[in-house]
């Protein structure tokens, strides 16, 4: 099995190749994998897609005749597609077609006996792509989108920013626990940097989170100082940083729980107003540092941290040179209006497509990362998984597709919700070889 490069933008090609970590489980020495049959699980929209179930025991096709079931979907949304059967000479098969552009999602639940006599069910997942790069935002940007965002940058801007730096000793480079002021609370970060880096020398990145409710990171802006960078990596809640794992679970199951669907209905109340402010306060407080080279600024992150670097290219998008988004969560939130799914956090979940109520995400669409993302002006990376529970790649789609500036999609056809295997690294070193070439051959270490 293969990872997929979709190349888009003919000013810059750009050589990748991931290895996707494939659907696949072993249960009572059985090795079960499920598969859209085609090669890159890609079809036109029209076409018909099978999804193909093996089964290996021993190296060889099981010949027991296990009891499969499962439904398909599409990316979440009902279909009323159900099935059952049995696996015959170790596979089991079902078809499906989908006439728009949009991905279907193909659930199987397989029951393998034990020796002892008892059995266990194993769950897997695949997807399968129709047409992906005709798939477009479910709905316009509100129409004082930008209007609304230039009040919050000015609201950010008349905060001072009084950043406070406090050393951090860690293996031979420079780390800060950094804090400074923002909207509705602080900034709370690491930066890193190589030693006694001259000013105006290194390229900035800012390193974004998923969900959940943790510390800043600083192995994460370690790493990246020793490519050569000037390294932030914030959390998402303005957390103080390296604190025992209970305080941010105390917080995680009481002031901060479901912080992610709170306020969908009022722009105003949401979280995610209050974490892109943060967001541009991580890039003004890198910006300002003067060992920033003063042109190369990159945002890089998975999940709501692949959200976070799409608004953060689309609310900076003068000043971000590069964005990178790995399954990007926070995207097309209207997409139950016209019966698709939905990004995380999920304000409509798909199953409730049939009684969507536009007022549950009237106040989501000011931060939705489509509506930001149709905004970006620079080199953009994207990875998207095409069994992606979480993060629905028909949503990631979405916002892929309303990027008109250079870019191009990886896709790991066989992986849920995190990156294939090694395929992070390997986009890292896409980042740093695109930034050789931007820089005239002279990228970060």
């Amino acid at each position: 099995m293969r990872g997929l490069s979709v190349f888009i933008c003919a000013a810059l090609l750009v050589a990748a190749c991931f290895c996707a970590s494939a659907e696949v489980k072993e249960v009572n020495g059985c090795q079960l994998r499920l598969k859209a049959s085609r090669e890159g699980s890609e079809y036109a929209k029209g076409e018909t897609a099978e999804f193909v179930l093996t089964a290996l025991k021993g190296g060889a096709p099981d010949d027991r005749e296990l009891s499969v079931s499962g439904e398909i979907t599409k990316d979440g949304v009902p279909m009323n597609r159900k099935f059952e059967g049995k696996l015959k000479d170790g596979k089991f098969s079902v078809s499906a077609k989908l006439d728009e552009p949009g991905f279907l999602s193909c659930k199987m639940r397989v029951k393998v006996p034990s020796a002892d006599g008892g059995e266990k069910t194993a769950e897997l997942l695949a997807g399968a792509a129709f047409s992906p790069l005709e798939i477009k935002p479910s709905a316009h940007a509100p129409d004082d989108f930008d209007e609304y965002w230039r009040r919050q940058r000015e609201i950010l801007s008349a905060i001072p920013m009084n950043v406070k730096l406090v050393p951090v000793k860690y293996g031979g480079i420079e780390v800060y626990d950094l804090k400074a002021d923002s909207f509705n609370g602080k900034l709370s970060a690491y930066m890193a940097m190589p030693k006694n880096a001259a000013a105006k020398s290194l390229p900035a990145i800012i390193l974004t989170h998923g969900a959940g409710v943790r510390s800043s990171s600083i192995g994460s802006a370690a790493a990246w100082a020793r490519r050569g960078f000037l390294a932030l990596d914030f959390n998402a809640h303005g957390l103080p940083n390296g604190q025992p794992k209970e305080f941010y679970k105390n917080l995680a199951d009481g002031e901060l729980k479901d912080y992610r669907t709170r306020g969908g209905d009022d722009r105003d109340k949401v979280f995610f107003r209050t974490l892109y402010m943060r967001l541009m306060r991580a890039m003004d407080v890198a910006m300002a540092q003067p060992q920033w080279d003063g042109k190369t600024l990159v945002v890089f992150g998975g999940s709501q941290g692949g959200g976070q670097a799409l608004a953060a290219a689309g609310l900076y998008p003068d000043k971000v040179t590069v964005c990178v988004s790995m399954y990007p969560a926070m995207c097309d939130h209207t997409g139950p209006g016209v019966g698709r799914a939905s990004g995380w956090p999920h304000y409509v979940r798909p199953s409730r497509v049939d009684s969507y109520d536009p007022r549950l995400v009237e106040g989501a669409r000011y931060i939705d990362a489509v509506n930001l993302a149709s905004r970006i002006k620079c080199r953009t990376f994207m990875m998207i998984n095409y069994a992606d529970p979480v993060c629905a790649p028909t949503s990631c789609y979405a916002a892929y597709n309303a990027i008109s500036a250079p870019k191009s999609v990886y896709v790991n056809e066989e992986s849920r919700h995190a990156p294939a295997k090694g395929s992070v690294g390997e986009l890292t070193e896409q980042v740093r070889e695109y930034l050789k070439s931007a820089q005239g051959g002279k990228p970060a270490k």
